[in-house]
């Protein structure tokens, strides 16, 4: 999964899209959590023109790991959770197209409303990235 996400950086730097500076893969970071600081890692930190862009690789994602790793995004503009396609199923947007959903709907918590949470869903089988947005469209969120 870090091989695709490299990959799909690249193919973003050769695009221009945002301007990439720099792809600087496990780049270490302090993190304040509650009044102490420890040592943290992005898997891949991004420095474009105008934003700084820090991604997560998750291949085995939870909730709870996700909450985590949001102490990361208060470091960089734009914060990208890379998950596979398949995860976190039951928090996920479905278009019923016309049906109803029998089983409740789950969701995260209001924490993951922010605006600069991004997310990119990879495929490991096709070896590409099948979606990409903002984490809110993406998963049912409070």
């Amino acid at each position: 999964m870090h091989l695709l996400v490299f990959n799909e950086l690249n193919r973003l730097r050769v695009k221009r899209q945002p301007e990439i500076v720099s792809i600087t893969p496990e780049k270490s970071v302090l993190l304040e959590k509650n009044g102490r600081e420890r040592e943290g890692r992005f898997d891949f930190l991004v420095r474009a023109k105008d934003k700084t862009i820090g991604v997560e690789v998750l291949t085995r994602p939870s909730q709870g790991k996700l909450k985590e790793k949001l102490a990361y995004a208060q470091e960089v503009d734009e914060f990208v959770f890379a998950l596979p396609s398949d995860s976190l199923g039951l928090y996920r947007k479905k278009k019923l197209n016309g049906f109803k959903r029998l089983a409740p709907k789950k969701f995260l918590g209001k924490e993951f409303l922010d605006r600069k949470l991004k997310v990119w869903l990879l495929d490991c089988r096709q070896g590409l990235v099948s979606e990409k947005g903002p984490f809110f469209k993406i998963f049912d969120v409070k």
